[in-house]
């Protein structure tokens, strides 16, 4: 098994303007035998053993260490490094 950090871009939410956060962060989490996912799709992960877990999302101008995306990002990569290390045992 192998897990992935994901940053994605994805359409801004809300009303012109559109409003909201333009990216989201994921972990992919793929068994041994299958190949990892380019486009990122609920339902044929789960046909397919893939678990997506969704981490959380940001602003792609705000990437700073404290911001929403980069606190994303930090879980994603603790999530992902505890799914490897367990792998490697």
């Amino acid at each position: 098994m192998k897990a992935y950090v994901e940053i994605r871009s994805q359409k801004a939410k809300g009303q012109f303007p559109r409003s909201g956060p333009d990216m989201y962060v994921a972990v992919q989490i793929v068994p041994d035998g299958e190949e990892r996912m380019k486009v990122l799709r609920y339902s044929v992960a789960k046909k397919r053993g893939i678990e997506v877990r969704h981490i959380g999302q940001g602003y792609s101008a705000h990437r700073g260490p404290k911001s929403q995306l980069g606190m994303a990002i930090a879980e994603a990569n603790r999530v992902a490094d505890s799914i490897n290390e367990g792998a490697k045992q």
